[in-house]
Order: C-alpha cells, then sequence, then structure tokens
C-alpha cells in the first residue's frame, strides 16, 4: 500500500520470449478476493484468455478470486521474492541476535535478522 492507501497489483503474460510482460495492472485500496474478482471479471471482459497457470504471492486472496472468474489453474506457482522473504522472517523469528552472539557468523551473507 502507498502512502495514499492504493496497492497496485500487475498481471503478466508470458511473450514469445518466455519473459514476463505486463498486461494489466490493478489499482485498488484494497486486495481482498471480492475487489480483485471485480478486476479480474473486468479483464476477462476484454480479452479471451484460458490460464493454465497462476503466480501470486502467497496470500489466498489472488487466488480465490482468480479461481472464481477463471476457474483453477492447472498450476499455482509462488513468487520466490515472497518464498525468500517467509524463510527469513521464519529464520529471523527462531535465531535472535546470531551475530552477536556467535561470531563464526559475523560474515554471514544472509540477513538473519529478518533485514534486507
Amino acid at each position: 500500500m502507498n502512502a495514499y492507501g492504493f496497492d497496485l497489483a500487475t498481471i503478466l503474460v508470458l511473450d514469445d520470449k518466455r519473459e514476463g510482460f505486463p498486461a494489466a495492472f490493478i489499482l485498488s485500496n484494497r486486495q481482498d478476493s471480492k475487489a480483485l474478482s471485480v478486476a479480474f471479471v473486468a479483464i476477462k471482459e476484454h480479452v479471451s484468455i484460458s490460464p493454465k497457470v497462476m503466480m501470486t504471492d502467497d496470500t489466498e486472496s489472488f487466488l480465490n478470486a482468480w479461481r472464481t472468474v477463471f476457474g483453477v489453474p492447472e498450476k499455482r506457482l509462488l513468487c520466490t521474492w515472497h518464498v525468500d522473504r517467509s524463510w527469513r522472517r521464519s529464520i529471523a523469528k527462531l535465531i535472535k541476535n546470531t551475530r552477536k552472539s556467535d561470531p563464526s557468523l559475523q560474515g554471514c551473507p544472509m540477513p538473519v535478522d529478518g533485514n534486507r
């Protein structure tokens, strides 16, 4: 959410080189399933697509809205950035102040305090 209270979601499709290409943007004051369903219905009205794969963060709102409008995708992938952030946060909860207490981790390239 930005300083004005809006979230931006981007719908990417694969181009002929199998790289992500932004095809639609959803600007909304919330990202719950109901709001996303409205956006997905608008997209579906203007394009003829039958998506097979969906990549999202680890919340269920995008997947639930997608299922409502487009049906169940054959595959659901989780965004690697969100997976990495989730892992780091979980590790940070388990390992507190590790660099200060264990000299062998002083040069550890992975922040264990949850900050990136």
